[in-house]
């Protein structure tokens, strides 16, 4: 919620008291931290006890005001101590600080576990849960809390939640939290962590095996990546490990798993994962064609002009070149088309066909398909055709 300075008050009591007349029609304030920050809403000219949320989060809403508007000197009245340690929370920021304000115990649980403090206090605003129950829970040991939340609660896994650093702690965090701790046997590979990026939380819910490997240190502690990008990065390569799994079945290996474990890095695993494909498409290809030589080129090659006569050879030219060449394997095959590359005067590939029983050049392609120059098509016509000046001639 946006707050202008026409919108806040800060009263010589030290409440805070907001009058909104958009989106909604609203009159209400904040009591005092001395006094609980209890919320009360303005009803027929008196003050009337507040249940339901705002949704300001009071702290990062005063960083935005300014320490001198109403709001900031509101909450400059709050012990430094506590903005302190409550400023990472977002979502539900201002419900725990009320019951930090007003209930010991909450403080209690705050000071050794904020993270299941911030879930027990997320949860029952969530659910709905009346104060008492919340009171109640409260006086309860921590693994008691947890299991009133998640359905599963044990002091391991207490401990291994103290040790998750959290990113937003926004709602999306809270969810992941919630689904990770509701299947604790899946977070027993982290107990050896002596801090747990959330986003290891994914990985332990959806992409398990991936705690097993190398490669997750280095896939889940990149700090420039936004949280959103960190879990698409995980899903990517979370199904990149299964899909070579599931490539690793059909070619009959036994030492799958080890390998991938060993991958160093996500760029390994991806190599890995490619050269396996490689090695499936290359035995289907036996299977359907009984070879996977291609047949002999209709021209030679030259010094600097090479055909390519292998599917491996093809693919190669496929990965450095960035282009789909890889995909003409068929057509080869059945003698329609043959691929060469040049290398000089531009590093290019080269597809040739025929046209009337005479060899033509079909397309050319440098990198990422971009499109020679005049001294390279000069360069492929006279190897093609030595005994003529005209420029080269394209068809297709």
């Amino acid at each position: 919620m946006w707050l202008d300075a026409k919108q806040m008050e800060y009263t010589p009591e030290g409440h805070f008291v907001v009058q909104l007349s958009e989106p909604i029609a609203a009159h209400f304030r904040y009591r005092s931290w001395a006094q609980g920050l209890g919320c009360e809403r303005r009803e027929q000219g008196r003050w009337q006890p507040e249940d339901g949320d705002f949704g300001i989060s009071l702290l990062d809403a005063a960083a935005l005001a300014g320490a001198d508007s109403p709001l900031g000197r509101f909450v400059g009245d709050i012990p430094a101590p506590v903005r302190e340690v409550v400023q990472p929370y977002y979502y539900q920021q201002t419900r725990l600080l009320q019951w930090l304000a007003r209930s010991r115990n909450a403080r209690e649980l705050f000071s050794h576990s904020p993270n299941l403090c911030w879930l027990l206090m997320v949860g029952s605003g969530e659910e709905e849960w009346p104060n008492a129950r919340v009171d109640e829970l409260l006086s309860q040991p921590r693994r008691q809390i947890l299991k009133a939340l998640t359905g599963s609660g044990s002091k391991a896994i207490v401990k291994l939640l103290g040790r998750v650093r959290l990113g937003k702690a926004d709602l999306k965090e809270y969810r992941l939290l919630c689904q990770a701790l509701a299947q604790p046997e899946r977070l027993l590979p982290l107990t050896t962590w002596a801090e747990i990026p959330v986003n290891l939380l994914l990985v332990a819910t959806d992409f398990p095996q991936l705690l097993q490997g190398r490669l997750i240190r280095p896939l889940v502690l990149t700090k420039e990546l936004t949280p959103e990008a960190m879990r698409a990065r995980i899903r990517r390569y979370g199904r990149c490990w299964q899909d070579a799994l599931n490539v690793a079945r059909l070619l009959g290996m036994t030492d799958a798993q080890i390998a991938l474990e060993r991958c160093e890095d996500p760029q390994a695993l991806k190599a890995l994962h490619d050269r396996w494909t490689d090695r499936l498409n290359r035995q289907r290809l036996i299977a359907v064609h009984g070879k996977v030589e291609f047949p002999p080129p209709p021209v030679p090659g030259n010094t600097h002009i090479h055909p390519i006569l292998t599917m491996e050879d093809l693919q190669e030219e496929g990965r450095l070149m960035h282009h789909c060449v890889a995909s003409y394997v068929h057509n080869i095959i059945k003698g329609e088309c043959y691929i060469y590359r040049i290398m000089q005067p531009q590093r290019a590939t080269i597809e040739v066909a025929f046209q009337n029983g005479e060899p033509v050049i079909r397309q050319v392609a440098l990198a990422r398909n971009q499109k020679p120059d005049e001294q390279t098509r000069a360069a492929i016509h006279h190897w093609l055709h030595p005994d003529e000046r005209a420029h080269m001639r394209l068809i297709g």
